[in-house]
């Protein structure tokens, strides 16, 4: 029951399986009480299986099959009781053949700290484990079945000169062996790659034991990683084994990218249901408790309270609308459906509209708006976002600033861009609460000067919108004094 819970738990979040499936590693996600509920296609086929629905299936009626999933050593791993950066393991696959991994573990923690999966790249090195066998075993210089194998085989002087070596495909970065032989590995490798390489073959001539190491070369402006594995090959020579391992590297920063873009998800659905759950039911709560005394007491009230307490509804009525109006257009954008149109836009017309439509407001508190953007500035830009950024800035500027204060928007040319300005005279934002303001998971509330409301959304809005602009947003701002915040957009075309 526990396995058929986790799992259709586990189905149910966004995993990118397109992007991952595509991997030339094998990828995996293991619950910490060793469940499998996630493998791409690789890590299947690696098993000799067709489908995970198949490896669920031998999970259950095998013992042995079950025991691959034993997640003691990634607790060894994670508390350092493995000191390397991956793990050997053997697994068993649903035929019986035993396979060697190379693991790479990344555990996905809960909100107590503790591992909930273990996330793990796997490369077969059922291959190599065959090839170090050979070599350990290869006494002379006789080799040549070694030659059949795909890697790059290299012997080396215990002064650091090649040899001899082996290749059997086109390498990126080794293109003509022959011209090898007899070269240093200080003029064949940059230098502190050379040092690595050199002093793996002294730790391995000088304990007779197997040794790696990895390192990277750039060949035409191309980064390639590789894994080297040194062995003894007689008493003044070493076999040194490389594998080109780029493509574990790259999908390693991928499922890297997958694991932000989740976190990153994760951040947005908790934003969303924290929303609904705290600053759209408050204000509801609100509407409930005015209605219900208007309704029940109207005929006791004084007419300046029947004043006050409608005047209070029409606030938070007002409040609600905008709420929702943010988290609409925040959840279009999220889930891709907002439709995203640029023009050649004159942002000064759009700031008069928000002016006309905000002037209540700020009269309300006697703030002075004031219109400071070029005519002549015209942007590229999709005319409903860049309303709804400068219509949250203003409206927060209005919130932030005390009676008589002053808003001022103005904008100039840098480079290609239009820099658009928004600055008042308010309350500011102290440091602390500056270097998180456009922070999903970290956003925070303040009361107006006023005791006005807010979600803190239409910030992390304003920062999605000018990005899908391809354009910066930031701020500048001192607590007592005001704050500034500046966005760019790209020039008409």
């Amino acid at each position: 029951m526990e396995l058929e819970k986790e799992i259709v738990s586990h189905n149910q979040s966004n995993l990118a399986e397109s992007i991952l499936n595509n991997s030339a590693l094998g990828i995996i996600r293991i619950t910490a009480n060793g469940i499998p509920v996630f493998a791409n296609q690789t890590m299947l086929r690696f098993l000799n299986l067709e489908s995970f629905t198949e490896m669920i299936e031998a999970y259950n009626q095998s013992a042995s099959f079950r025991n691959n999933f034993n997640t003691q050593k990634y607790f060894k791993y994670i508390n350092q009781e493995i000191r390397t950066n991956y793990l050997e393991s053997e697994w068993q696959s649903t035929n019986g053949k035993i396979i060697f991994f190379k693991e790479y573990v990344s555990p996905v923690y809960n909100n107590s700290g503790y591992p909930h999966y273990f996330d793990c790249i796997i490369e077969d090195e059922t291959d190599k484990k065959i090839v170090e066998e050979l070599i350990k075993n290869c006494q002379t210089r006789d080799y040549q079945i070694l030659k059949a194998l795909p890697d790059i085989l290299f012997i080396i002087s215990s002064e650091g000169i090649f040899l001899d070596s082996k290749f059997n495909q086109r390498s990126a970065f080794f293109k003509n062996p022959v011209l090898l032989i007899g070269k240093k590995i200080n003029t064949v490798f940059p230098k502190d790659v050379a040092d690595k390489i050199s002093d793996a073959i002294k730790n391995t001539l000088s304990n007779n034991q197997l040794s790696s190491v990895e390192f990277s070369v750039t060949s035409d402006n191309q980064e390639i990683f590789y894994e080297a594995r040194l062995v003894v090959n007689s008493e003044n020579q070493i076999l040194m084994l490389l594998r080109d391992i780029t493509l574990q590297k790259e999908a390693e920063l991928q499922l890297k990218k997958v694991t932000e873009d989740l976190k990153r998800a994760n951040a947005s659905k908790d934003k969303f249901f924290s929303i609904i759950a705290h600053d759209l039911r408050t204000p509801l709560i609100g509407l409930i408790g005015y209605a219900e005394i208007l309704s029940e007491d109207i005929n006791e009230l004084e007419k300046d309270e029947i004043e006050e307490y409608a005047s209070n509804i029409v606030d938070i009525s007002r409040q609600t609308i905008k709420l929702l109006s943010n988290l609409l257009e925040w959840s279009r954008l999220q889930t891709g459906k907002i439709q995203f149109s640029p023009t050649d836009l004159k942002i000064r017309n759009v700031v008069e509209n928000i002016f006309q439509l905000l002037k209540s407001n700020a009269e309300h508190k006697q703030i002075r708006l004031l219109n400071s953007v070029s005519p002549d500035h015209i942007a590229y830009a999709d005319e409903n976002m860049i309303y709804s950024v400068l219509n949250n800035l203003t409206s927060n500027a209005i919130k932030f600033t005390r009676p008589n204060g002053e808003i001022e928007i103005s904008s100039e040319l840098m480079n290609d861009e239009i820099v658009v300005m928004v600055q008042d005279n308010g309350i500011g934002i102290d440091e602390e609460n500056l270097k998180n303001l456009f922070e999903l998971d970290k956003s925070f509330t303040t009361p107006g000067t006023e005791n006005e409301k807010g979600s803190g959304l239409g910030i992390i809005l304003c920062r999605d919108f000018i990005k899908k602009h391809g354009g910066k947003i930031w701020v500048e701002s001192k607590l007592g004094e005001g704050t500034k915040f500046y966005f760019t957009l790209p020039l008409y075309r």
